[in-house]
């Protein structure tokens, strides 16, 4: 989906991000003179620079799922050991097929957690509200803060409009 800009777009690069289901999603963040646009297969965002309070730029970890795998990993290990006394049944299903169920889930906990870090840039809004862009590299995020801040700091010379070049042309 591609919107039309009628501003000039001072800043524009590609986002990947990588949702907790494991679907990955790639988007293109503009800065205009007046806006951000969050434009994805899915939707499309549009925030007013005026309307950022704060800029915040974190590491994501997502400690739980590592976690969960080394918990997984290690309980089989430990079933694992016990595995020589099979003589039944239920033994086996305890000692075999159990670590093994448990030793495949705590792989997907660990590649999970491998696949799913990330750093998050979140831009609070007035009224408390958070939008957040999310990308592995960590240096697409500082660029896009950047020139958030150049813009709202008046670095970027504001283009004139037709609107306003008629209404000022009327006082003269």
């Amino acid at each position: 989906m591609e919107l039309a800009v009628p501003e000039k777009v001072l800043f524009e690069t590609n986002v990947y991000t990588i949702e907790n289901d494991l679907k990955a999603k790639t988007g293109k963040v503009k800065i205009t003179e007046d806006r951000i646009l969050f434009e994805s297969t899915d939707d499309v965002k549009i925030v007013y620079i005026s309307g950022i309070k704060t800029i915040k730029i974190r590491k994501e970890e997502r400690w739980g799922f590592l976690i969960a795998g080394l918990i997984f990993l290690l309980t089989s290990s430990i079933l694992y050991s016990f595995a020589f006394g099979i003589d039944s049944f239920i033994s086996a299903i305890l000692f075999f097929v159990l670590p093994t169920f448990m030793l495949a889930v705590g792989i997907l906990f660990v590649y999970w957690w491998r696949l799913t870090r990330s750093n998050v840039l979140t831009l609070v809004m007035d009224f408390g509200k958070e939008v957040g862009i999310r990308s592995k590299n960590f240096g697409e995020l500082v660029e896009i803060a950047n020139a958030i801040e150049l813009v709202r700091m008046g670095a970027v010379r504001k283009l004139p409009r037709k609107f306003e070049e008629s209404k000022t042309s009327n006082y003269l």
